[in-house]
Parts: C-alpha cells; sequence; structure tokens
C-alpha cells in the first residue's frame, strides 16, 4: 500500500533499502493503466523515458548516491510546460505534433533531483478554462465523483495525485489553475509568489506576468520539500533574481478572512470551512479578524478580459489557415476579441492594472495573511462550465487576483462538504512571504489533518 504515502515517507523508504525506484515506477504505472480509462488525466505516458530515469536513481540508491529527497521519486507534468525531447501541446490541435526543443528551468530542477518524470497531464486549450476538457485530449474526470470536473486548467495533475498515481505533481496557475483543482480534489496546491519558482522556455504568456510554477501535493511537508527543489534564482528568469528571502515572524499573526466579495459570495458550505480554518487559527493564538478584499474586482476583471484576448489573438496569428477550424468556440472567440482590440486598448490596460496593484498593496492592511475561499463552490459537473447558478468569473474571484498582484497563495484541504467534496480553503501573502503561506498551511494540517483522507475510487485499485 505504498501508494498511500506521501514523497517524505517514500523517500525514506528508499533510504533505508525499503523500495526501489524502479518498483515505484511500476506501481505507478499500473495505478495509471488501472485508472487511466475513467479519469483521462494524461496526456502522454513516457514510460521509456520514466524506466531509464527510475534504472539511474536505482543505481544511485545500490551505490549509496542518492542525490536528495526527490531521487526516484515519480512526479507528473502538465502539458503546457516544455519537457525537451517530448510533445508539448498545451491542449490544443494546433500543437498537436509540437515537441519541446528543450526543459523548462523547473523541469531541469526535476531532473537534477533525480525524479521520475512519468508523463504530462492533461490541460484544456491554451491552460484557460477552469475545467479541464479540450477537443485535443477529451474531458478529465474527479477522483472522488467521475461526474464532476478536477477543475482546470492544471485537473490532469489534481487527478493524478488525488488518485494516488503520483504522489507529486506540477503545473501552473494563471488565476488559480493549481489552488482550485486542488481545492476539488483535496490536495495542497501553491501559486507561489512571482518568480519564487523560476522559469524559462515555453509558450508565450497568455496575461503577461499571471502565471507561476504550481507545485500539487498531498501533504504540506511534501509541498515544502517540492518547493525546495523547485525555489531558488536563476539569471534567466529575472523575476526568480529579486524574491526576498522567505522568513516568519517570530509571533501571533495577524489574519483577516474573508467568504464574500461585494455581492458575490462563496456557498455556505465553502464559506463554513473557511470559518472553521480562521477559528483553528485562532485557538493556535494567532489574531483573526474579519477583513474585506483588498482590490476592486471589477477592474481586475476588466484587465484580464482585454490580456486573455491579446493572449489568445497573439497564438493564432501564428497559425492563419488553422486556427478557426482547431481551436474550441471559446478560444475562437477570446481570439476574435483580440484581434479587434486596439493597441490603446491593450496598453490602457496594462496602466490601469499597473494601478490595480499598487492599490491593493495601498489597502493590504497590516494582515500577515488572509484567509478566504479557494474556490466559491466545490467541484461541479465535469460538462458544465460552472457550478450551478454561479459564472466562471464568480466560481475564481478568489483567485486571479493573487496572480495579478504577484502574491503567493495556497490551498489546503478544509472540512469538506457534508456530501464528501472536498473544500479548499486558501492562505494568501504579500510578495515574498511564501513561507508565512507555508507556516499556516501546516497549523491547519496539524489541527485537522488530512492525509488519510482519500477517494473511494482510489482505494480500489
Amino acid at each position: 500500500m505504498t501508494w498511500r504515502l506521501d514523497a517524505t515517507a517514500l523517500s525514506a523508504l528508499l533510504e533505508a533499502g525499503e523500495t526501489t525506484p524502479e518498483a515505484l515506477l511500476e506501481q505507478s504505472l499500473a495505478r495509471l493503466d488501472a485508472l487511466e480509462p475513467k479519469l483521462n488525466a494524461f496526456v502522454l505516458v513516457d514510460r521509456g523515458g520514466a524506466r531509464a530515469a527510475a534504472e539511474a536513481a536505482g543505481a544511485r540508491q545500490r551505490a549509496g548516491r542518492r542525490i536528495g529527497p526527490l531521487d526516484g521519486i515519480p512526479v507528473s507534468v502538465k502539458d503546457n510546460l516544455f519537457v525537451g525531447g517530448l510533445p508539448v501541446r498545451w491542449g490544443s490541435l494546433l500543437f498537436a505534433d509540437h515537441v519541446a526543443p528543450q526543459d523548462d528551468i523547473c523541469v531541469e530542477r526535476l531532473r537534477a533531483a533525480g525524479a521520475v518524470i512519468i508523463g504530462k497531464t492533461t490541460t484544456p486549450e491554451f491552460a484557460l478554462m477552469g475545467r479541464t476538457s479540450s477537443r485535443l485530449s477529451g474531458t478529465t474526470r474527479n477522483p472522488w465523483d467521475l461526474g464532476l470536473t478536477p477543475g482546470g486548467s492544471s485537473g490532469g495533475a489534481s487527478a493524478s495525485v488525488a488518485a494516488g498515481i503520483t504522489p507529486l505533481a506540477v503545473g501552473t496557475d494563471a488565476g488559480g489553475s493549481t489552488r482550485m483543482p486542488a481545492a476539488y480534489t483535496g490536495l495542497v496546491g501553491m501559486r507561489p509568489s512571482l518568480g519564487r519558482l523560476a522559469r524559462r522556455f515555453g509558450f508565450p504568456p497568455m496575461a503577461i506576468d499571471f502565471q507561476a510554477i504550481g507545485p500539487f501535493a498531498r501533504t504540506m511537508r511534501d509541498m515544502v520539500l517540492l518547493c525546495d527543489v523547485l525555489a531558488g534564482p536563476d539569471p534567466r528568469d529575472p523575476y526568480s533574481v529579486r524574491v526576498p528571502s522567505p522568513i516568519v515572524p517570530d509571533r501571533p499573526l495577524r489574519i483577516g478572512w474573508l467568504t464574500a466579495i461585494g455581492e458575490e459570495r462563496a456557498t455556505p458550505e465553502v464559506a463554513a470551512s473557511v470559518a472553521t480554518a480562521a477559528a483553528q487559527l485562532a485557538a493556535l493564538g494567532h489574531l483573526v479578524a474579519p477583513a474585506e478584499a483588498p482590490f476592486d474586482l471589477a477592474g481586475l476583471r476588466a484587465a484580464w478580459s482585454t490580456l486573455t484576448a491579446a493572449g489568445a489573438a497573439r497564438v493564432c496569428a501564428r497559425f492563419p489557415e488553422r486556427w478557426r477550424a482547431e481551436t474550441t468556440e471559446p478560444i475562437r472567440a477570446t481570439a476574435e476579441r483580440g484581434f479587434a482590440l486596439p493597441a490603446t486598448a491593450y496598453v490602457d490596460a496594462l496602466d490601469a492594472l499597473a494601478a490595480w496593484r499598487g492599490d491593493v498593496t495601498a489597502r493590504w492592511g497590516d494582515w500577515d495573511a488572509l484567509i478566504m475561499p479557494s474556490s466559491a463552490a466545490p467541484a461541479w459537473d465535469a460538462d458544465a462550465d460552472a457550478p450551478p447558478l454561479m459564472t466562471p468569473a464568480t466560481q475564481g474571484m478568489f483567485c486571479g487576483w493573487v496572480n495579478a498582484a504577484g502574491m503567493s497563495g495556497l490551498s489546503v484541504p478544509g472540512t469538506p462538504h457534508p456530501d464528501g467534496r472536498p473544500i479548499g480553503v486558501q492562505i494568501v501573502v504579500p510578495f515574498g512571504a511564501d513561507a508565512v503561506a507555508l507556516h499556516l498551511g501546516a497549523a491547519l494540517e496539524g489541527a485537522a489533518p488530512w492525509a488519510d483522507r482519500w477517494p473511494e475510487l482510489a482505494a480500489h485499485v
């Protein structure tokens, strides 16, 4: 039953010689083969490359030369990130034959740490949808209930970890694409501060600097482990050399909490889960009080709409004879809006965003962290664009602003919905304060451990 163990525990078994990298890989592949027809979490499985990496890790293990705690551990990588030599399709027929010429920095670091990359996980077209469905790979489903979505755009990554196929996964997060899938599948998912996890070599951004590398794990110690491997400055990513060293103040933290923004609010079950988390942190001695959202939601939505329209048009323009026939209807509509945008409108959006960012910083106050929902509702019908009585914009309203501000957000499992669906609680901290989010996540895990919560589907493989 080692598939139930987190990466930290698996690494301890490897260190003690009680299992091997080859055995862990074959276990992952067996679970993938059994579950993939139901989940559709992977767009590519690299059996040859994974077995070669596992054999190399096994040789190091037998020689007593393991590189570190990730050496020999299976992981997956989202299919909008470059893994050199493997196809990278971005959820789009336009890139069906595209092969990554080199690794992204995060993949370089996974390889250098000895991780065994088993394949590429599904994502919607251009990673621009809150559920994971595309003409390229079909619809990905949630291990907790196959009728539900695991979210998007890192839905395949979250499904892989939630089902026990891999203990860790690497995705991306431009507007909640790691934190929301983590919330829907009972995982820990993070959007680090801009530049905390260096990156380079990939597809053009849909919205300037909103997107960050987003790690997934089942436990907080695994999240720290994966972040430690992926973090650190790299001169090829200028943002990464400007991130301050993370510290946690040695005092009770000032924490605000909220479950609504203006007239839009989370479901009662999600709000109750956030309130429980706030009470748990208060019981641990932190200074917890209600707060208001420190940003203008309407202004952010306007800027996002303009930036993503221009981004989609930029990519589609590379395929003038194909893009209308080969993209999904939402991407076609978004690209059409982008082609119609005057340059002045785009620059106006950048100016508005710069002012918005300054306002967020000014209105943050003296909070060390804010606690809020990861999403306004739990997972919903895999074939619908949003939960009942909600729009995609409302469902994602607690996440996208973190990306726009360059801050860090961490989603951890909260008290589940009465019907068993996972609910995510999000911890948001100012730029550079990622260690505070990780510290509070560990505190919530200690107050109400979640590692033993598994979907029934995973337990019966």
